[in-house]
């Protein structure tokens, strides 16, 4: 056999290992996978902390739009302070991959990004409390209700989920 094919049957085995044992991993585990994020939102990116906006449809056309105008308003000082985070975990990760571990330095940039976060956290709440200070009374009243309607009904939806175990293996084809 030429050394080509023998690398490409190396490298194939190597796959097929590693194929066999994510799937194996899968069937035996019994936590379901997360479910997925539809909206763009979640852990990653810049997000709605009180998920508000996924619900700004219940408002009507002119407070909606109102309640957008306000949000996108923040949106200049909401990227920036977003950016800086990132900045910092860059930074973290450099001093973490350095040949020469620096505990303290570590620690004062652990800080700093804790600090970073109190103030991307104060940010996005300043941004949501005047956009809702804008709302009249009645509509804020609805977007609660609403909000803890379909929380309510994500925590059933888990609760059941759990309870039923993982979800089945895909169909073979």
């Amino acid at each position: 056999m030429g050394r080509g094919l023998m690398i490409l049957l190396a490298a194939s085995i190597g796959l097929n290992i590693f194929a066999a044992g994510h799937f194996t991993g899968r069937l035996l585990t019994d936590r379901p996978s997360p479910p997925p994020v539809f909206d763009g939102g979640g852990r990653n990116g810049l997000h709605d902390p009180f998920r508000v906006m996924r619900y700004a449809e219940e408002l009507s056309p002119e407070l909606r739009d109102r309640f957008r105008a306000e949000i996108e308003e923040q949106l200049p000082v909401l990227r920036e302070e977003h950016g800086r985070m990132r900045g910092l975990r860059r930074e973290l990760g450099v001093l973490m991959t350095a040949d020469e571990w620096d505990g303290e330095a570590i620690a004062a940039k652990l800080e700093e990004i804790r600090i970073a976060q109190d103030r991307q956290r104060d940010a996005f709440n300043q941004a949501f409390m005047s956009a809702f200070e804008t709302l009249p009374a009645a509509e804020r009243k609805l977007l609660i209700e609403t909000a803890n309607k379909r929380r309510s009904e994500r925590r059933k939806k888990r609760r059941e989920r759990r309870r039923d175990g993982p979800p089945p293996p895909p169909p073979s084809e």
